[in-house]
């Protein structure tokens, strides 16, 4: 469960106005279209913005790269690596960042939309009107935000993340597939990539398993 590449079990979705394309589930990819095209009619003289993707399905291959650039320093966080013990390095990058085979990414049901800093969704900002529209709708069209306010999950797992929305009909059913598997060892995380080895066993299931009620059956 994430060391694949995807294969033909998804769809290519591609923003109508930046033309950038990523792949997701068929079953998202139709859930996620209705939903654009609801919110395309709600925001009509009350926002500028529209809905566009930043991230969709990402392999294994996909998220070592990201976890590794960040690990070596050579992709930017909001501090620097320099000086840093591995297993501080570890905790900086799971702010934000999911270890590889543990991404929700892997499973082709969440998607990362319109802008990685939360400001841009708060009061204010050029998607306040969005997100709140998200809030009060995205549940009718199966999805969910997984990672809500930190403190409304007891602190565990990542920061707060107002740009991902999981296909809730679907990751909820592989969320517990994952634990079953990661508890089985059938998912090895060890050894497998930089900084592995200084996870303890439980910290794969706190981050994987840490997120909204509202993701959950």
């Amino acid at each position: 469960m994430g060391d694949y590449n995807g294969g033909k079990v998804h769809k290519v979705f591609v923003n109508k106005i930046e033309k950038s394309s990523f792949r997701m589930r068929p079953d998202v990819m139709a859930a996620f279209q209705k939903m654009i095209e609801a919110y395309d009619k709600d925001r009509k003289g009350k926002s500028n913005e529209h809905i566009f993707v930043r991230s969709g399905f990402r392999s294994y291959a996909d998220q070592k790269y990201i976890w590794e650039t960040k690990f070596t320093g050579k992709r930017k966080m909001r501090e620097s690596v320099e000086g840093k013990k591995p297993e501080e390095i570890v905790s900086l990058i799971l702010q934000y960042s999911s270890a590889p085979g543990t991404s929700r990414h892997h499973w082709g049901t969440d998607i990362d939309i319109n802008s990685f800093d939360n400001t841009y969704f708060e009061k204010g900002g050029k998607g306040e009107f969005l997100y709140s529209w998200l809030q009060e709708n995205a549940s009718k069209f199966g999805f969910c935000q997984p990672y809500n306010e930190y403190s409304k999950r007891g602190e565990k797992g990542y920061y707060l993340e107002r740009w991902h929305w999981s296909y809730k009909p679907v990751s909820s059913k592989l969320e517990k597939e994952w634990q079953k598997a990661y508890q089985s060892k059938k998912i090895i995380i060890k050894g497998k990539f930089m900084g592995s080895n200084t996870m303890s066993d439980d910290l794969p299931l706190t981050y994987v398993t840490s997120v909204n009620t509202d993701c959950k059956e």
